[in-house]
């Protein structure tokens, strides 16, 4: 059996201490080990000889259009296509580019509920403030369950 789902062998790691000769083993979609001589199998092995193996970026502001009429031009499963192959493992939608806006709990629960059909990486989402809707901020809530 197999120990890890991906091994990424001989690449040099960029870390915040520096460049490091390692491998990398990954189970479940998550980093299981990083180490200079990684032993056992994997399902899939990757040669990363003379290349640099990145941590995922993260964007905390990113503009998709989904729901609502521009979805087309750049909803998430596009947009998130995109970020992944540059990279990006995690970003932040802000929040007044779908339609309606993203301002009460009700467009928070479709916006989040078109974000996890679509996307093809993590995602957290922004609630937002305009006049008028200071009373309905609660709705906005961290702590609300489905968060």
């Amino acid at each position: 059996m197999s120990r890890f789902d991906l091994l990424v062998r001989g690449g040099t790691v960029v870390t915040p201490a520096g460049l490091v000769p390692c491998d990398v083993g990954v189970s479940d979609g998550l980093v299981a080990e990083v180490a200079p001589e990684i032993e056992g199998g994997a399902h899939e092995i990757v040669d990363a000889a003379g290349l640099h193996v990145f941590p995922g970026a993260i964007d905390v502001h990113v503009h998709c259009n989904e729901p609502g009429p521009r979805t087309a031009w750049e909803g998430f499963a596009h947009a998130t296509a995109a970020m992944a192959a540059g990279g990006t493992t995690t970003f932040v939608d802000m929040p007044f580019n779908a339609s309606p806006a993203t301002v009460d709990g009700a467009t928070f629960d479709r916006k989040r509920e078109a974000a996890e059909a679509g996307c093809a990486i993590d995602f957290a989402l922004w609630g937002g403030l305009v006049p008028g809707d200071v009373d309905r901020l609660d709705e906005l809530e961290i702590g609300r369950a489905h968060v």
